[in-house]
């Protein structure tokens, strides 16, 4: 990915840009072990619409999911990950941190709540580290 900073040109490749953001994706599952919340796997927490969510994501983790699998066509207004499949992630290893902090069950919303939060800002710290324009906007549209 180039850098749209004029004050510093800086250039990180994409398998850089991916790995780090595949370690914090790690340390995260790890951090999150610990809470241990409850998945029912049932994938009604992909149906958007359904508990009035607007899923947002990072640009360099849309660009990492797009990367490693092909965005199947979808309708936007469904309000529907595209990716959900037979009720099941499709993407499960590709997944936004949004997507890995979300849960039915609000028993830990507050710790989950958290912990997105401060992976929401090592995130965020790969643009500045990079020097990278910071484009965090819904889910959806950035596939289209």
């Amino acid at each position: 990915m180039e850098n749209h900073n004029s004050e510093k040109k800086q250039t990180v490749s994409r398998e850089q840009l991916f790995s780090e953001l595949k370690e914090l994706y790690r340390l995260f599952e790890q951090d999150l072990s610990l809470i241990n919340p409850c998945c029912n796997k049932c994938g009604s927490c992909c149906n958007f619409g359904k508990y009035d969510h607007v899923l947002y994501a990072s640009s360099i983790e849309v660009d990492y999911l797009t990367h490693h699998v092909k965005v199947p066509d979808f309708d936007i207004s469904e309000d529907v990950c595209p990716f959900l499949k037979n009720n099941k992630c499709d993407v499960r290893d590709y997944r936004m941190l949004s997507c890995r902090t979300f849960y039915c069950d609000e028993k830990h919303k507050e710790e989950t709540q958290l912990l997105h939060e401060k992976y929401h800002r090592l995130i965020k710290a790969l643009y500045n580290k990079y020097h990278l324009d910071w484009k965090y906007s819904p889910f959806l549209s950035q596939l289209k």
